[in-house]
């Protein structure tokens, strides 16, 4: 490391297909010189993780598993960051959030980052109380919005000045499609003339699939509805014969984790965001970004993204006859969908751009930086 670059960290635990692991490779693909990037995965690489290798950027992949039942794994990731010496650590999802955090202020790393990008009503106990520990020795936590921030703060005691809002962001030009609708379409057996949906989210209980399946089935109006459902998990073969249950099989379509998203953007006409708890949730930013109409659950950093009416429809969540209705609406209506999607394509470009995402997370890098010196 040389005197005139800062080395950072970026610690998860695996970087899958998920919106926390695109924040970390946008940061490795548009860091300013001044910094150098790492990645660390302290259990495997994932996909994301062979990606940010591409760019350039060393990956290191530990193996390790730590927990309550494994604890000495975290002295695997105490030696790794004692050979490669960063100046700043940024944690990435829980494992990363708690154990990473902890080897690198057992490490006296100079700077130390956590991030926490949902609001997690559900978090046990003893992680709450674990990161509450690890608030003392924590420089910044990165929160994705406003009420994530103030929930977190509650949720954790953190003392407000070491919590700071900086909103996710996404490349826009992810959203850009090559194949041509009815050709993308005709590839995915989706018929030309359908009404389609998308959603993009990983196959959990938080992203409330299951609200969307019942819309589908029990609103008349949308029997002709097809849904692209882009995503994999541990509820695949649950929510496959939940929906083959509910008769809507041959409508649904799983896709499992995809990159083309541009070009699956481009093959739909809506896009639903129906979870039940949530942070910013990135596709949804994506699909806004893509001209997309979007209807979407009132949850958490959702409407600091959605006007509701204006750039999209909200509803309440785990509210299948809402989410139905307002499905229902957008399909109708043409010159409203139309509208929605184009307010909120205006609205989310300015916002969310990786520029501004990138320059907010260095600046607070360059704050820590000289505190430190």
């Amino acid at each position: 490391m040389t005197a005139s670059r800062a080395r950072v960290v970026y610690l998860a635990h695996a970087f899958s297909v998920g919106g926390a692991e695109e924040m970390v490779l946008n940061l490795v693909k548009h860091l300013p010189e001044r910094f150098e990037p790492m990645a660390c995965c302290i259990h495997e690489a994932g996909p994301i993780g062979d990606e940010i290798r591409k760019t350039g950027t060393p990956v290191a992949v530990l193996g390790l598993n730590p927990g309550l039942r494994r604890p000495f794994d975290v002295s695997g990731i105490r030696a790794y960051l004692r050979e490669t010496r960063p100046q700043i650590v940024h944690t990435f999802l829980l494992t990363a959030s708690l154990y990473g955090r902890l080897a690198a202020i057992l490490e006296h790393v100079p700077i130390v980052i956590g991030t926490e990008v949902n609001i997690y009503e559900r978090k046990k106990k003893h992680h709450a109380m674990a990161e509450r520990l690890l608030m003392a020795g924590t420089d910044r936590v990165v929160v994705s919005a406003a009420s994530v921030r103030d929930f977190y703060i509650d949720q954790v005691h953190a003392d407000p000045a070491k919590v700071d809002v900086i909103y996710n962001a996404v490349d826009f030009a992810q959203a850009q499609s090559v194949t041509p609708r009815a050709a993308m379409r005709a590839a995915l057996g989706v018929p030309a003339d359908a009404p389609v949906a998308g959603v993009i989210a990983r196959l959990t209980e938080q992203k409330g699939h299951r609200f969307l399946f019942e819309a589908m089935a029990a609103t008349a109006a949308l029997s002709p509805l097809h849904l692209l459902v882009i995503g994999g998990g541990e509820l695949q073969q649950d929510l496959v014969a939940r929906a083959g249950a509910l008769g809507i099989s041959a409508r649904v379509h799983f896709l499992g984790p995809r990159r083309d998203l541009g070009d699956l953007l481009g093959a739909i006409d809506l896009f639903v965001m129906p979870s039940l708890w949530e942070g910013l949730p990135l596709s949804l930013v994506l699909a806004m970004g893509a001209g997309v109409a979007a209807v979407a659950t009132a949850v958490a950093g959702i409407p600091e993204v959605v006007d509701h009416g204006r750039t999209g429809l909200l509803v309440p969540p785990a509210d299948a006859a809402a989410l139905g209705a307002a499905i229902a609406r957008v399909v109708a209506d043409p010159e409203f969908r139309h509208r929605i999607a184009d307010a909120g394509r205006a609205s989310v470009l300015p916002r969310f751009g990786i520029d501004k995402y990138v320059e907010s997370i260095t600046q607070l890098y360059d704050r820590l930086l000289e505190q430190a010196a």
